[in-house]
């Protein structure tokens, strides 16, 4: 189990592999979550500045947290999230994309209010393969601090 006092700024991981992500999945999602044409029709997409069928902002979000997830080698003491900040869309991702996410520790204290408890505020940075960012936030979460012995 990593604990909030096994966390150092500066500490970095980086999902495992790429998440390819496809048209038949940008237009089930955004069917449902997001149904503007340039998202669910890629002759109205073709029309768009992007000129492709691209996916919508929640979207890139969501394959963000999944991969932020995946990439944690071991359980982590996380109670809840508390936060998002300066959430940034940079580049759309787009059908045959291969998408990775970076995540580094940018903060950590313990909390003031909490006793027993930690905060830790983190970049996570969602690429594409030709290594452009996608989307990019910083989030911060609630972890348990180490049990104290005796």
């Amino acid at each position: 189990m990593q604990y909030f006092d096994d966390i150092r700024v500066g500490d970095t991981k980086e999902s495992a592999g790429d998440y390819e992500l496809t048209a038949e999945e940008i237009i089930a999602f955004c069917s449902t979550w997001d149904p503007l044409p340039f998202h669910v029709d890629e002759k109205a997409a073709a029309q768009t500045p992007v000129g492709k069928l691209f996916t919508s902002a929640v979207h890139s979000v969501a394959i963000t947290i999944r991969l932020g997830h995946q990439m944690q080698k071991e359980p982590t003491s996380t109670v809840m999230g508390l936060g998002w900040d300066e959430v940034r869309f940079q580049t759309p991702a787009c059908a045959g994309d291969r998408l990775r996410v970076r995540g580094e520790v940018i903060e950590v204290r313990p909390s003031e209010s909490k006793p027993g408890f930690g905060i830790v505020r983190s970049l996570l940075r969602l690429t594409n393969q030709r290594g452009e960012t996608v989307i990019s936030f910083k989030a911060a979460a609630l972890l348990r601090r180490r049990p104290q012995e005796g």
